[in-house]
């Protein structure tokens, strides 16, 4: 499958804990055509990242708060320009409620926002029982984000709770939603790095994330003869995500099958889809990568849908 990554330029950038869980992740099973990075204030979660470009802010003290994250963040404006030179796409990985997630995160959109970076913002907010207190940042945070980003992805953690298995552990828990997590950033970059059979491009991306405040994402996959029966069910499921696919104003779809792929099975997709949104007016954006190695099972296909509520 020709490739087109040199023309788009992308960047995931880990922020804190979580974005560094993510990085990690990401980097232990696909990661490509994007360059990953990392940024923490605390050394062991540093050293740690698996990330070839790590930036450590010291603010100077252990522990410090999501103030003095920010601070540090600021003094360090223009090497985060530097850091961000060039980029098309920028992903920001992050939770909200610590201080290097809601201190530095917004720093970062903010910048990237000075910069006309189209900027796609994936956050996870704390569970319930972490307090009060953070709770409250974690809100300050989001808010700041929402002004700044393109796009924005909110990833409740306490939703953990009723989509996953509960005999998983913890960190088994968080590797479901940063499965999720990856298949919509693929799905992106696969959207604006490869040549399909039905193409998008960036400027599709754009019509569907632009200015959209909260982000659905949801995966289907499956073959044989009730493939497109399975794939509408696992698309409207329940997710992890804070949206719901039903308020969508705009949807884009990334179809993925073998050269057996069907025009009616698709447009059956698409459909049911359409059928379950409430906005008879929605817009939808579609496109196909035909994948030879779908062809070792008939009916082969694997659909990313992303949604703008």
């Amino acid at each position: 499958m020709e490739n087109i990554s040199n023309k788009v330029n992308i960047k995931a950038i880990g922020v804190g804990g979580m974005g560094i869980n993510f990085v990690n992740y990401i980097l232990e099973n696909e990661a490509n055509n994007v360059e990953y990075l990392s940024i923490d204030t605390d050394v062991e979660a540093h050293n740690g990242c698996k990330a070839e470009r790590k930036v450590f802010l010291d603010t100077g003290v252990k522990n410090c708060t999501w103030t003095q994250a920010e601070e540090a963040a600021l003094k360090c404006y223009d090497q985060f320009e530097e850091l961000l030179k060039g980029t098309d796409i920028l992903f920001i990985i992050s939770g909200m409620g610590g201080s290097t997630g809601s201190g530095i995160a917004p720093a970062i959109v903010e910048i990237a926002k000075k910069m006309k970076i189209f900027t796609i913002s994936i956050i996870a907010k704390p569970f319930y029982s972490e307090g009060f207190e953070k709770l409250k940042i974690a809100s300050m945070g989001v808010e700041k984000i929402r002004k700044n980003t393109n796009s924005l992805i909110i990833v409740p953690n306490e939703k953990l709770y009723n989509h996953i298995d509960k005999k998983l552990s913890l960190q088994e828990a968080y590797d479901e939603a940063n499965f999720l997590i990856k298949e919509g950033i693929e799905s992106i970059i696969n959207t604006v790095t490869k040549v399909g059979f039905m193409n998008l491009d960036l400027r599709d991306i754009k019509v569907v994330l632009e200015n959209s405040k909260d982000i659905v994402i949801r995966l289907g996959e499956s073959y044989g003869e009730n493939a497109e029966n399975s794939i509408v069910e696992q698309l409207l499921q329940n997710n992890l995500f804070e949206g719901q696919l039903e308020d969508s104003k705009k949807i884009l779809l990334n179809i993925t099958g073998g050269n057996d792929i069907s025009l009616v099975v698709i447009k059956n997709i698409i459909s049911n889809i359409l059928s379950y949104v409430k906005d008879q007016n929605a817009t939808l954006i579609w496109g196909v990568i035909i994948n030879p190695e779908f062809d070792a099972k008939k009916n082969s296909l694997k659909v990313v849908l992303m949604a703008s509520v």
